[in-house]
């Protein structure tokens, strides 16, 4: 099983209405009444959750003092890198531009409303690379 990132975030409207402008979608149908918790996708495939933060450190109050964001990155590979780069940038702040690194990989990087950082690759580019087999 992949893992499946679940991001604590302050305001789940104000994060769903930003990774809804970057062509993402969200689906709430497999919430409890009352649990603020909804299902990240991107063209079609899950990428993780967003749950409120007040409700997170009542499901894991191990996480009651730890703070929102967190020292690192998720990444997702689309199939058109360039038009996801120039859709993602006209909503969000690119915190590192387009780079290729020693296994082909062109990628960027955003920041969401909450702090965490997302890289987009190309999808064609991992998949023929030699982190294919990781994908």
């Amino acid at each position: 099983m992949p893992f499946a990132p679940c991001l604590s975030v302050k305001d789940t409207a104000a994060s769903i209405a930003f990774y809804k402008k970057l062509g993402f979608d969200v689906d709430s149908s497999t919430a409890s009444p009352g649990d603020d918790i909804h299902m990240l996708t991107y063209q079609g495939g899950f990428c993780g959750m967003l749950y409120s933060n007040a409700d997170l450190k009542k499901w894991l109050p191990v996480l009651a003092d730890t703070p929102i964001g967190f020292a690192g990155m998720f990444y997702l590979a689309v199939d058109n890198f360039d038009a996801a780069h120039d859709h993602i940038a006209e909503h969000a702040e690119i915190v590192k531009d387009t780079d290729t690194d020693h296994t082909g990989q062109r990628m960027f990087y955003f920041r969401d409303p909450d702090g965490y950082v997302i890289g987009i690759n190309d999808n064609a580019a991992l998949q023929a690379s030699d982190l294919g087999k990781y994908a």
